[in-house]
């Protein structure tokens, strides 16, 4: 085979101020504290279009937030970038099968059920 260089993709946080303060830290440059639904739209629409970034965390309050129908479509399938939805700080309703939602996105499959 040739030699086939890999793309480097970037790391993206939008959430509220206690998520990107904690994931700030750890160096991603990305950040994107969203408090409206006009915030996070924005966000959205800013990190698809910068084209490098291959993974986007969000609180799931924040994506809850999205309206945007064809953002809402974008955020579903895409794969580059990666939305990946994580509970918010003290959420109530906390979602125990988040990372079985992300194996049925990333393969097809519900392994649970299997």
């Amino acid at each position: 085979m040739g030699n086939v260089a890999a793309k480097e993709f970037k790391l993206a946080v939008i959430g509220d101020q206690m998520l990107s303060m904690g994931l700030g830290v750890s160096g991603i440059k990305h950040i994107y504290n969203a408090q409206t639904t006009d915030d996070v739209e924005a966000a959205v629409r800013d990190v698809i279009a910068k084209g490098d970034i291959g993974m986007v965390i969000m609180n799931e309050r924040n994506m809850k937030m999205v309206k945007d129908r064809k953002l809402l479509a974008i955020m579903d399938t895409s794969i580059s970038p990666l939305f990946i939805g994580i509970p918010s700080y003290n959420q109530q309703d906390l979602e125990s099968d988040t990372l079985r939602r992300l194996i049925i996105r990333a393969i097809g499959i519900d392994i649970a059920k299997r």
